[in-house]
């Protein structure tokens, strides 16, 4: 039987992203596992294509329009996923010759659509080839939305939106970060390891990492060899996890001994760093909706040696699977949300996500927060964190929150930060947007039930 190759492989991913709405990285980690007799080159070349066609899908689109005698409504999605996939390839990726993008492209169609399929995709091909250099786009002039929508591939009504808030050199500013390769960012696992040791051992490696900005245990890989390649991650040196992501941690400002509850916590990045932060010592709640997500954050856990995570399912709109009288010291409620802020590594939520869906989540995450507030012990910790960047989501559902919850007021993050951190808050809210530093946008609220941890009234 014929080895499926990298780009029937990508076609696979394309065709149930856009049919079930997937999780982009879980596919490519599927497909890893299921065709193992990829060459590391084979699976860099699978990763290089889904990301990009996805990250412009959006321009490619555009240019389909311009060639196909098919109203683009009317095309198949098997039909135009390979389209954008030979596309991508012929203005993309200059090692690949044309004509290799087309070919194969033609066989993926004949394969699947016979060989009206398969004509249609070279009439559509070969022309945009000829007249690669007279496509045209529209200008600024003409329609200035539609123009960044078009040219940085994303959604006219973000860039409408964008434009608004942050003008048209921020939006192309945005824009152009997120059409950016996300780097691949480790975080140590200081329980069994510093940073600097870990650092020497992966140059011994022949590996390129770098101390991350701002982050104590974060480092960054440049030209990374796929995950499933990278060394000393079976023995639990460290996990991948985003410098932004671990921020969070500054901001709860944990202390050993305490009782923690991490709320939709799956897969667990927060939860571990947490442990470490407690050096190993006191409680974590692990709470997440979903059994499957919860034994990731098992055996990751297992993995990093840590002892005081209890993972409980459960929906933290609901009470809670734990004794009534059980009150945290801390509460971090990192909810569900649009993720916009993260589009650099999940360029598919430009596509799969609407405005609807901002208005949806925000009531969600008021759910949430005024839910698992309940838990939390007098002076305790409220932190509430997103990786979205609009305020519907952010700074209206915590000024919602506090004018429902008057027992609860926001901490002035400048005392438990370090200096370092503080050009990032912006109205007592610990936030990135537009992104800066290679950081991705993300915010996040600290709030106080009554007195502080150790102070009287």
């Amino acid at each position: 039987m014929r080895k499926k190759t990298p780009r029937a492989i990508c076609l696979d991913i394309l065709n149930r992203i856009g049919g079930g709405g997937l999780h982009l990285d879980r596919l490519l980690t599927d497909s890893f596992k299921r065709y193992r007799y990829l060459t590391s080159l084979d699976r860099s070349f699978l990763t290089e294509l889904t990301y990009g066609v996805i990250r412009w899908e959006g321009k490619l689109d555009w240019v389909i329009r311009q060639f196909s005698k098919i109203p683009f409504e009317k095309i198949e999605l098997e039909t135009l996923n390979i389209l954008r996939l030979g596309l991508y390839q012929i203005f993309f990726l200059s090692r690949t010759p044309s004509s290799a993008a087309v070919n194969e492209s033609v066989e993926l169609a004949k394969r699947t659509r016979g060989k009206g399929g398969a004509g249609f995709v070279n009439a559509v091909l070969r022309s945009a080839i000829r007249q690669k250099d007279e496509i045209r786009y529209p200008s600024l002039a003409e329609d200035l939305a539609l123009s960044i929508s078009i040219t940085q591939s994303h959604p006219l009504w973000l860039v409408q939106r964008w434009v608004k808030e942050l003008g048209v050199e921020g939006t192309i500013q945005v824009c152009t970060f997120n059409n950016q390769i996300s780097p691949l960012t480790l975080r140590t696992n200081t329980l069994k390891i510093n940073r600097e040791t870990l650092i020497k051992k992966m140059v011994e490696k022949e590996l390129n990492p770098s101390p991350t900005l701002y982050s104590e245990e974060g480092i960054v890989l440049t030209d990374p060899p796929p995950t499933s390649e990278l060394p000393f991650m079976k023995e639990g040196l460290y996990i991948i996890q985003d410098e932004a992501s671990q921020l969070v941690t500054a901001v709860m400002d944990l202390k050993p001994g305490e009782r923690i509850l991490d709320a939709c916590a799956a897969p667990g990045g927060k939860t571990t760093h947490f442990s470490q932060k407690m050096e190993n010592r006191g409680e974590i709640y692990a709470l997440d909706i979903s059994k499957e997500r919860l034994s990731l954050i098992d055996e990751i856990s297992q993995r990093l040696g840590i002892r005081i995570i209890k993972t409980i399912k459960g929906n933290a709109t609901q009470p809670l699977p734990i004794p009534k009288e059980l009150k945290f010291d801390r509460v971090l409620t990192d909810v569900p949300c649009s993720g916009f802020g993260t589009l650099r590594k999940n360029p598919d939520l430009k596509w799969r996500r609407g405005e609807q869906d901002i208005r949806r989540l925000s009531e969600l995450q008021l759910s949430i927060l005024r839910n698992l507030a309940g838990y939390l012990r007098e002076g305790g910790v409220l932190v509430y964190s997103t990786c979205t960047v609009f305020h519907e989501e952010n700074e209206d559902v915590v000024e919602r929150f506090l004018e429902g919850n008057p027992e609860f007021q926001l901490d002035r993050m400048d005392k438990v930060l370090p200096e370092k951190f503080h050009s990032f808050i912006q109205n007592r809210y610990f936030k990135t947007f537009p992104p800066r530093d290679e950081m991705d946008g993300f915010f996040v609220a600290r709030m106080i039930k009554g007195n502080r941890i150790g102070e009287g009234k």
